[in-house]
């Protein structure tokens, strides 16, 4: 049964904004009606206006749903698996890997993201690739090997779900940096980045005009 309102995303540059991805993803992902407001990141006024549009830390993404505010990426997983089943797998065991997954995206990797900020339209960026960030480099190749090999593919978890979207944005900081990719953790890093709704945010961000010099790193040293 179609639901009787709309959505509202508040969600910062999709250039720049990984989490904004994310809850994006998601919500075209179960087909869900949302209008988009958009607020650009990293100004004086970004933070106030996220607090103005419901988002109690003033960070993005905000989802709203009537009344109802959500601000943070997981917790909006979770409240729309509620109405959208489709959101993480039919099976128990399937569903707690995904979100042992998302949480330890949501939790951890912080040396990758400090190193690489996103940025989906630049390349051949290069970042300062210490031991501590090769680490978290090495542990999302891991997951993308080991959850192909054991579920099968053709994604994370057999088939697509909200695992697959919390990854999306750290495949466009393996292909902003040339981050190298093998077997079967490069399969997944090819299909990831071809879904057609990563293909339209990633066109979406192409077209901004805005851009936040701090996440511009050079293409050479």
């Amino acid at each position: 049964m179609p639901r009787k309102n709309s959505f509202v995303l508040i969600l910062g540059n999709k250039n720049y904004s990984s989490w904004s991805m994310r809850a994006w993803l998601l919500l075209r992902f179960v087909e869900a009606p949302f209008e988009e407001k958009l607020v650009e990141l990293y100004t004086a006024r970004s933070r106030g206006e996220v607090k103005a549009l419901g988002g109690q830390t003033g960070l993005v993404p905000v989802l709203r749903d009537g009344d109802t505010t959500i601000w943070d990426t997981l917790a909006i997983a979770e409240y729309l698996y509620e109405e959208y089943p489709s959101v993480w797998p039919s099976s128990r065991v399937l569903r707690a890997r995904g979100r042992s997954l998302s949480g330890e995206v949501h939790s951890s990797l912080q040396f990758m993201r400090e190193a690489m900020p996103v940025n989906t339209r630049g390349r051949e960026r290069v970042a300062n690739v210490t031991v501590d960030v090769e680490r978290d480099l090495n542990r999302v190749r891991e997951i993308w090997e080991t959850c192909i090999a054991e579920y099968g593919g053709p994604w994370l978890l057999g088939d697509f779900s909200a695992a697959d979207i919390m990854f999306a944005p750290v495949a466009t900081r393996f292909q902003t940096y040339g981050v190298a990719v093998a077997g079967r953790a490069q399969n997944f890093y090819g299909r990831i980045l071809e879904h057609p709704l990563v293909v339209e945010w990633l066109e979406d961000g192409k077209v901004e005009d805005s851009r936040i010099e701090q996440f511009e790193l050079p293409t050479s040293r």
